[in-house]
């Protein structure tokens, strides 16, 4: 199976050269996630705009629930040509580009206006945009996907880091984000988004840290029994196409491919802070306990996990593009 899908990988990215002369004209859009959340609706905005400025020249397709690449094969699918657009959480591209492990630190950038800051900042963005670039990966967005939370079944809360001893939690395959949790006494374990809620229902974890909008798309809210708003990261997926498609565009069509995405940008950007609002509101409909921390209960994840921006903060983005970052997260910018 992995050879024949290697093989079709192969084949798409030769017609993707074949095409350099009019890259426009077919179009892949590659959703792992499902069409009905938050994400699956920004690409079907991102299709009917392309499809309305590019017109005929352009035929465009969109696959969602990973069935053309799923979350393992997306970005090699991507290298490869067999999408043009594919739009993972930050933390899929990171073993390509180790400097994007900066932008998910914990208790770094906690907002949409922090993260949106720094991805626009020529500093931060030395740290990760070359290195995509030189893996035919050229990134031209953002979008939203929350602050990620605690959920997770029992009747005892989790409250301070002392709580989290041995408690297993599914975090994503990212060092920093398995080394934070570490940092608190977790018992860390990195599986696919689509085997978590079953691996949570049938006890093989404990806890999971997604977006309450995501908690709520992957049908979770009933299997969990409280959630902690602890707000460690902002998560958000990078859109990225494929670079050999994005610099064979023509001028014209580049200017169109680029006003669609900010319409899709857009879309997404309006609507991630409502989906999040609603999803919060039906777990606690569905009478599950959302705990607040007090600021010393907060006080005290922070500093649990503040030795893992030296390991993947400084260490990998360098001194300049790291002090950049901590003068977003406080706000002088």
């Amino acid at each position: 199976m992995r050879k024949l899908l290697l093989s079709i990988m192969c084949s798409a990215a030769m017609l993707v050269g074949v095409h350099q002369a009019n890259a426009a004209d077919r179009i892949i859009l590659s959703n792992d996630t499902s069409a009905l959340n938050l994400k699956g609706q920004t690409f079907e905005v991102l299709a009917k705009e392309l499809k309305e400025r590019l017109g005929d020249t352009a035929a465009v397709d969109v696959f969602h629930s990973g069935a053309l690449l799923d979350q393992k094969t997306q970005i090699q699918g991507l290298q490869l040509g067999s999408a043009t657009f594919v739009a993972p959480t930050s933390g899929i591209y990171s073993p390509l580009a180790a400097g994007l492990n900066a932008l998910t630190l914990p208790f770094l950038l906690t907002s949409s206006e922090m993260v949106n800051t720094a991805w626009n900042d020529p500093v931060v963005r030395e740290a990760f945009v070359p290195e995509l670039r030189k893996k035919n990966i050229e990134p031209v967005a953002i979008w939203l996907s929350g602050q990620r939370e605690l959920s997770y079944r029992g009747s005892k809360p989790i409250l301070t880091p002392e709580d989290m001893k041995g408690v297993k939690i599914r975090v994503q395959s990212v060092p920093s984000d398995i080394e934070a949790f570490k940092a608190v006494g977790a018992n860390v374990i990195s599986m696919a988004w689509g085997e978590v809620a079953s691996a949570l229902q049938q006890g093989v974890i404990d806890a999971v840290e997604p977006t309450p909008m995501s908690l709520d798309s992957a049908g979770m809210v009933e299997v969990i029994d409280q959630m902690t708003r602890i707000g460690y990261q902002y998560a958000f997926y990078i859109v990225g196409a494929n670079k050999t498609w994005w610099d064979g565009l023509s001028d014209a069509d580049r200017a169109s491919v680029q006003e669609a995405l900010e319409v899709a940008n857009a879309f997404n950007w309006e609507n991630a802070a409502k989906e999040n609002e609603a999803a919060y509101a039906k777990i606690r409909d569905a009478g599950k306990t959302i705990h607040e921390l007090t600021p010393e209960q907060l006080a005290q994840w922070k500093e649990k996990m503040q030795p893992v921006w030296d390991e993947f903060g400084s260490e990998l983005v360098g001194q300049d593009a790291m002090n950049r970052l901590i003068e977003i997260s406080s706000g002088n910018q």
